[in-house]
């Protein structure tokens, strides 16, 4: 006998609709995914992202403001560290003897900073990115890459916004319908506005299940105006790029990008992460690192027993 639930919308606090709860099953498998996103009171944004591809969560939601800022002196801190130029938000980047690549003339991204700071750590734990990956990748999400966009007063990415679907598309060019390849969350670390080179974005793009060609989606696109603490985030079909900043000073954020387990991560987490980090997290944070992939084995083949100790599946989406 199934018992039904109320759910409500915690973002208004109204009853919304009554759904079965049944031990076992199907809907117990959607309930460890969907039950974060009540406790948050998430329910409005995760009908956006479905709806329009993306959504915004405003900083009170997040977390601290705070907390954000000071994820971006750390990012000033490792600019400086690679470029060998002290940077302040209130003036225009300088490339300086930083070879990251791809690099604009505006522009320049930071790689690998999960390893840079404890900090990026513990933005990786925010239970608001969390729910978020475990709704849209079914647990099935594993960290890609940790960057930062450095963006200043420049042309960028020129008339077509650099507008592009993050995930992977077949050998005839379709992108997947069913689930997820990737995700991607962006927290706002300077305040978003159109003139100040804000996410552009297509609205309901993800259902197109195929990239834009040339600029087909450039009339299309908005800009993601959004305030520091904020987070950003959108499937993987989703078509978007930037809007060129007009304003001095720079543009930043720390870019959380998750792909699906059977994909290839671009950076290398797996058998790099130390025991050390592993140690101060809980399970949850080791499958994201991909710490139970017992794939690329040597000649003492899949290292079953390490994988075993990192318990995977939706009864422990939230451990």
């Amino acid at each position: 006998m199934a018992e039904k639930i109320l759910i409500t919308d915690n973002t208004r606090g109204e009853p919304t609709r009554h759904v079965p709860r049944i031990s076992g099953g199907p809907v117990a498998i959607l309930d460890a995914y969907y039950a974060p996103i009540q406790e948050l009171g998430l329910e409005t944004y995760v009908s956006e992202l479905e709806t329009y591809g993306y959504t915004v969560i405003p900083p009170e939601k997040v977390g601290p403001v705070d907390f954000a800022l000071a994820i971006r002196e750390v990012l000033l801190r490792v600019i400086e560290e690679r470029t060998g130029v002290a940077h302040q938000v209130d003036r225009n980047g300088d490339h300086g003897h930083y070879k990251g690549q791809p690099q604009l003339d505006n522009q320049f991204l930071l790689y690998y900073l999960l390893f840079a700071d404890p900090i990026f750590e513990d933005w990786l734990e925010n239970p608001v990115l969390r729910a978020l990956i475990n709704f849209v990748m079914r647990d099935r999400g594993q960290l890609s890459s940790l960057t930062s966009f450095v963006k200043w007063n420049g042309k960028g990415y020129g008339d077509g916004l650099g507008l592009h679907s993050d995930s992977p598309a077949s050998p005839e060019g379709v992108l997947p319908t069913t689930h997820d390849l990737v995700c991607n969350g962006a927290l706002v670390l300077t305040d978003y506005t159109k003139e100040d080179g804000a996410l552009a974005i297509v609205p309901g793009s993800h259902r197109l299940a195929r990239q834009p060609r040339h600029d087909d989606g450039v009339k299309w696109a908005v800009p993601v105006e959004a305030p520091v603490g904020s987070l950003i985030f959108w499937h993987g079909n989703t078509w978007h790029g930037a809007f060129p900043k007009k304003t001095d000073g720079l543009r930043l954020n720390l870019t959380s990008y998750i792909c699906n387990r059977h994909m290839k991560t671009q950076e290398a987490y797996q058998g790099a992460v130390p025991k050390e980090m592993l140690a101060r997290h809980g399970a949850w944070f080791a499958r994201l690192l991909g710490a139970d992939d017992p794939y690329g084995w040597d000649e003492e083949g899949p290292g079953f027993e390490a994988a075993a100790s990192y318990k995977s599946g939706t009864a422990d989406a939230s451990d």
